[in-house]
């Protein structure tokens, strides 16, 4: 049965405006139940707060009092008039009252501006608001989706406030971006989340997102300055910003493609015959030659010969004609008929003016229908219904039309006069008699007490266009492709170029994405043909020449044909040992130059498969949106702007009902009164969802130097000069350590998390090999030691399934496995599990616990047991009579302020540090008496604690209690016998001096941000230590948060001869080269 219930889970996305909230998770994921302003009013006493502002409102109220009746009971009008009088006249009382109102906004605090947190009180507050609102049960689990602009501090902060105030028994923090993909079902894609005030990119490879080059809160690209666009341009037409924002949130407000001419400024061309146009264009241009009014030819006939269109000639009485300004005022005089003339002209031109004012009002009236029925694109001018809330007392008494409103201006019209309204019916329908009937412009919707709502109709022109024309479109763009170009993996940025996904809730904006689209194509588009230009004629193996010999022509080959470095000429090579198929040396080359020449080669093409990419990788050749799955039918009619919560839907289902935290994806509140908050940093949804980086690319075996035998190391190779993994000799106790945080994923019957979500793009990708994540592939990489011990395997003590399964699976055979029968290649699995009912609780157990594996040939000699002063699972103790080597595998308690209780009452007597202290105390008294026995110890595991400032990055923990720790840490194990210690060596420190690696490796971060060597491995003096190495590596790491780290101690009786515990076996190599007596003590 799982942890927690479908309908207990609560989701919470806070944004910069709206904050979306939902408690549990629906058959069929729909959109957010709650949908709350992010905003919260400061309360009457300092630090609260409410979620709506409280106003005063004062009533006045009138007491009456009545006299008293007479004494005798008698009664006379007097006295009744009396009463009457004072019970009219009675006293006034004004009383106060304190409502919400939901549509005040004046004084509202945002505690979330451009994505940062501004105000912690207030979001706090908020947070509370809809937990008290929602009310979910004790048993609930909580994801947060957080921005891509908070901080790990602010990461901590949250869980901080989370688990102390509602107790929750688990919570997860989500990026926004990964649950976009986790929405859209894509594991590679481009997000562009376009907020209030701000644009956040983010590119996400394999549910990984690089940080590197990420795009956070971009200013001035959200929807807010979308909105002072608008202002800007309708300022002049007396727009409000509130105006300007219902404007862009309506259906006119449009952004149009770029190259898209505005309506009104397309060129029509008119259609006429070309010879009469060229004739036309004749005319005009002699007018200033011959025939026009300058034309002294023209002058001197008086324009006698010319005839305009239109005009008549003249006339049987021999009146004037003239051509439209410029007369024969000579012939005019003459004539005598001047006052005729003038007046005839003056007709004529009264009449020409009244038919081009009909004719221009038919066309108009012919216009309209066909303007109407215009898309929207292509319309000069559009109105959309404004709606504002305006004083009650500014309403009329019919409550229709708000008083001292003028439409006209907010519309950019001219003023137009304000009819007097009438004040009864009767005049009012006097009124209306002379009015046309047309409706009122102004409608109320809702009516409160001291304010209404009131829509009308707002015309617009070209400027509902031009929200983005301030280059916000070139910004997002930009940014875009900054991001995409910070991808290290080159293979992979065209993927991101065809998965562009856009979110947010300021792209609702009509053509914000298409427009958004061409933009990017505009810029940063090249054509396919452009793209072999410099290729067709080139193979893709040439790189530029170099005088090494290594840039011989290749041939194409199916494996790789990417481009290499300079190095050893693989050709060349392959010539040299044609003839030498069983591996033998070239005569004339000797043994370390043949050995050198193969590792080139093998580093070259682990490079080429690292490396190797086809296309284009500073630009892209395509450039798609993604489009999301139709399987949630709920969100097809509210769009996909709000897709991150459908995303924290999934991942929740996924995380904390099929997964159970198996895979690291959220924080119990066991773990988290062990890590305190800043162990949320180990628990993230990327970690526990894809597989670290390393192990999606190809691996190409190592050569190598035997042809009698072939090492299993070569299965799966780590670098020669930063992790070697030698063979055990027989006179070596090979021990290896790794905090292998939750077992489950490297058992056989435990599937991958990322089965749950196939990608569209799966199907066309190629499998790339990637390690088995399961015991017997880590035994086998490192060569079966001889000890294993796990730390944290998080199993229930009850949970006998998974017993069983890692016995099974630590013997199952492989492939290249060899001989399994052998019992050097057989473990025997110890546990020690949790039984503290006080301090291990949570998920039914499946908290902390240890493993040992122990191979059979050194079982067979051994026994393995727990102690009685340990009731958390953190404490084995193998012994190996034979060696005199008894070996403690340890996951130390780690020193947090959570409380610490008794285990046997539940009163809590101290916090986790004063426990580390007591569990150093009682570890190192344990050590002590094998020690005083004779035995060799041992201290390998997570001892959860830095030493040096050379094993941690970039700081030590400088707190109080944590220098504390460190010092009582040495004291009991690194300090002299004289002064209390047991004197015992740090193996990695005594093989590698000052070098510096790590085991602590947390996921949610780019590898190498923080990181600390709390694994250690502590050995006495007694002891001959061969070599020690730390597997710092990110493939390695696995699905932990820990890399694996090892020790190779001198055993055997050729090696100083030493005392031997039960009789026969190898002895113990001393480090001053002395053995032990019978005894146990250094002679």
């Amino acid at each position: 049965m799982p942890p927690f219930k479908d309908e207990h889970v609560l989701i919470i996305a806070p944004g910069s405006q709206t904050t979306l909230a939902q408690l549990g998770l629906p058959e069929s994921f729909t959109p957010a139940q709650l949908r709350t302003s992010t905003r919260m009013f400061p309360a009457e006493q300092k630090g609260e707060w409410e979620p709506l502002k409280v106003r005063e409102r004062k009533v006045t109220r009138r007491r009456h009092h009545v006299a008293p009746a007479p004494a005798d009971g008698d009664s006379t009008m007097a006295d009744v008039d009396g009463a009457t009088e004072e019970k009219v006249n009675g006293i006034e009382e004004e009383e106060t009252y304190f409502e919400e109102d939901p549509t005040i906004e004046d004084g509202a605090v945002y505690p979330i501006r451009q994505g940062r947190v501004v105000d912690w009180s207030c979001l706090f507050a908020l947070m509370t608001h809809i937990y008290n609102t929602l009310s979910p049960p004790f048993h609930t689990p909580i994801i947060i989706i957080t921005q891509p602009t908070w901080t790990a501090h602010d990461h901590e902060i949250l869980t901080q406030f989370f688990f102390e105030k509602f107790k929750t028994p688990a919570f997860c923090l989500m990026d926004s971006a990964l649950a976009v993909c986790y929405a859209y079902a894509a594991s590679t894609a481009t997000v562009v989340d376009i907020g209030y005030e701000k644009c956040d990119i983010s590119a996400v490879v394999e549910f990984l997102i690089n940080d590197i080059g990420r795009g956070i809160a971009v200013p001035d690209c959200g929807g807010e300055g979308m909105t002072q666009r608008l202002l800007e341009l309708l300022a002049d037409k007396d727009f409000s910003r509130d105006m300007c924002e219902q404007l862009k949130r309506s259906g006119i407000c449009e952004i149009l493609p770029p190259g898209t001419a505005m309506p009104g400024e397309e060129v029509e061309v008119p259609n006429v015959n070309p010879a009469a146009a060229a004739s036309a264009g004749a005319n005009a241009a002699g007018l200033k030659g011959r025939g026009g009014p300058g034309d002294p030819i023209t002058a001197m006939r008086g324009n006698a010969g010319v005839v305009e269109a239109g005009d008549e000639p003249d006339g049987a009485g021999g009146e004037v004609e003239d051509n439209e300004g410029v007369l024969d005022v000579a012939s005019l005089v003459v004539s005598g008929k001047t006052n005729e003339f003038l007046a005839r002209k003056e007709k004529e031109k009264a009449e020409r003016a009244e038919k081009a004012a009909a004719k221009k009002a038919a066309q108009e009236a012919a216009a309209a229908p066909k303007q109407a029925k215009l898309p929207n694109a292509k319309r000069l001018t559009a109105a959309f219904p404004y709606t504002e809330r305006r004083p009650l007392e500014e309403l009329n008494q019919n409550g229709k039309r708000p008083i001292g409103i003028d439409a006209s201006k907010a519309e950019g019209g001219a003023k137009r006069p304000r009819t007097p309204e009438p004040q009864n019916p009767a005049e009012a329908a006097v009124a209306g008699a002379d009015q046309a009937p047309n409706p009122p412009a102004e409608v109320p919707i809702q009516n409160g007490e001291a304010t209404a709502l009131i829509r009308r109709e707002v015309e617009v022109g070209l400027e509902r266009f031009q929200a983005v024309t301030g280059g916000i479109l070139d910004r997002i763009a930009d940014a875009i492709h900054r991001c995409i170009l910070s991808v290290p993996e080159a293979q992979r940025r065209q993927e991101l170029w065809d998965n562009l996904i856009i979110v947010g809730n300021g792209s609702k904006v009509r053509g914000f994405k298409d427009a958004l689209v061409g933009k990017l194509n505009s810029k940063y588009l090249i054509s396919d043909s452009n793209t072999t230009i410099f290729t067709s004629e080139m193979p893709s193996s040439f790189t530029t020449p170099v005088a090494t010999g290594a840039n011989t022509p290749q041939p194409q080959s199916q494996l790789s044909s990417s481009h290499h470095g300079p190095g050893v000429n693989p050709l060349l090579l392959a010539a040299t040992t044609a003839s030498n198929p069983s591996g033998l040396i070239p005569p004339g080359q000797n043994q370390h130059l043949h050995a050198q020449l193969q590792m080139q080669q093998y580093q070259q093409q682990n490079q080429q498969a690292s490396h190797q990419h086809s296309g284009h990788g500073q630009t892209p050749t395509r450039i798609k949106l993604t489009k999301m799955p139709e399987y949630f039918p709920e969100w097809k009619d509210v769009g996909t702007e709000e897709a991150s919560f459908l995303g924290a839907q999934v991942a929740a289902k996924v995380v904390f009902v099929v997964d159970q935290g198996l895979s690291k994806g959220f924080m119990s509140r066991t773990e988290y009164n062990d890590l305190g908050p800043q162990g949320i940093h180990e628990f993230c949804m990327p970690g526990s969802l894809s597989p670290p980086p390393l192990k999606r690319r190809r691996v190409v075996s190592p050569p190598t130097t035997s042809s009698s035998t072939t090492s299993p190391v070569s299965s799966i190779p780590i670098s020669p000069s930063s992790n070697s993994i030698l063979q055990p000799t027989p006179q070596t106790l090979r021990i290896y350590s790794w905090n292998i945080n939750g077992i489950g994923p490297y058992l056989d019957t435990q599937p991958p998390i990322t089965n749950f979500f196939p990608t569209a793009s799966s199907s066309q990708r190629k499998a790339k090999p990637s390690p088995d994540p399961s015991l017997r592939t880590c035994l086998h990489r490192w060569s079966y030691p001889h000890l294993l011990f796990l730390q944290e395997i998080k199993i229930a003590p009850g949970d006998t399934s998974s017993i069983a399964s890692l016995r099974r699976t630590i013997n199952s055979p492989l492939s290249n496995d060899g001989s399994i029968t052998t019992s050097s290649r057989l473990y025997d699995a110890h546990l020690c599990l949790p039984r503290d009912k006080h301090n291990a609780t949570g998920f039914g157990g499946k908290v902390y616990g240890v493993c040992s594996l122990i191979r059979r040939d050194i079982a067979a000699s051994s026994t393995t047991k727990t102690v009685d002063w340990d009731l958390e699972g953190r404490v084995l103790i193998t012994e190996i009579p034979v060696d005199g080597i008894v070996v403690f595998n340890i996951y130390a308690v780690n020193g947090t302020t959570n409380p610490y209780r008794d285990p046997a009452s539940g009163k809590v007597i101290g916090d986790r540090h004063t426990r580390k202290r007591q569990f150093h105390a009682e570890l190192r008294n344990e050590c002590a008496r094998y020690d005083h026995q004779g035995w060799a110890v041992v201290v390998a595991g997570d001892l959860n604690i830095a030493q040096t400032e050379a094993d941690s990055w970039p700081e030590l923990r400088v707190g109080k209690e944590h220098v504390l720790n460190r010092k009582h840490f040495k004291e009991c194990f690194m300090n002299g016998r004289g002064e209390g210690g047991l004197e015992m060596r740090d193996t990695f420190r005594e093989v590698k001096g000052e070098e510096r690696k790590f085991t602590y490796r947390p996921r949610g971060r780019v590898w190498g941000e923080g990181m600390d060597r709390v694994d250690l491995i502590m050995a006495s003096q007694r002891l001959g230590v061969k070599d020690a190495d730390i597997l710092d590596d990110e493939m390695e790491r696995g699905r932990s948060d820990h890399v694996p780290l090892w020790v190779e101690v001198l055993v055997g009786s050729g090696n100083g001869g030493g005392m031997k515990k039960g009789g026969g076996g190898r002895g113990i190599l001393c480090s001053n080269g002395k053995g032990r007596s019978k005894d146990g003590q250094v002679e």
